[in-house]
């Protein structure tokens, strides 16, 4: 489980089941088309003993992909994969429970929280898998050998 403060409210995430994290995650796939090439970048800012400099990149080449998604995407199907990846999101209450984030009731008039909950929750949840996609290339090979 990780936790972020996020404006004044604080986050947490918790693992996906596998299943529904391979829905989401083709999902994603399906969406990012022509920002996939930058997803990578996206990824390397994330972790312990990332630098500011690197943080920043990252945060950059985010913006640049989900410029290209909203940019060639479908309306709707993009609104509703924004939606599915916020409400995986927890958000502390001001009773100290946690539940799932509702993008309207949550973020509307907040919307400068959104991208960087976005983040947070792709982060969280498929960081390892997409800085796991470099080695497959090499696996490929091997397995041909």
């Amino acid at each position: 489980m990780a936790e972020k403060k996020i404006g004044d409210r604080t986050f947490k995430v918790e693992p996906m089941l596998a299943m529904d994290a391979l829905v989401l995650q083709a999902r994603l796939f399906k969406a990012l088309g022509p920002a996939m090439g930058s997803f990578s970048e996206v990824m390397k800012g994330h972790g312990e003993g990332k630098t500011e400099a690197e943080k920043n990149a990252s945060n950059a080449a985010a913006l640049v992909a989900l410029a290209n998604i909203f940019a060639h995407g479908e309306p709707t199907q993009i609104a509703e994969l924004i939606r599915d990846v916020v409400q995986i999101a927890q958000i502390k209450r001001p009773s100290g429970e946690y539940s799932p984030v509702d993008l309207d009731g949550d973020l509307t008039g907040r919307q400068k929280e959104l991208f960087p909950i976005i983040l947070f929750v792709l982060r969280e949840q498929f960081a390892d898998f997409f800085s796991g996609l470099p080695g497959l290339g090499k696996l490929a090979k091997l397995d041909q050998a």
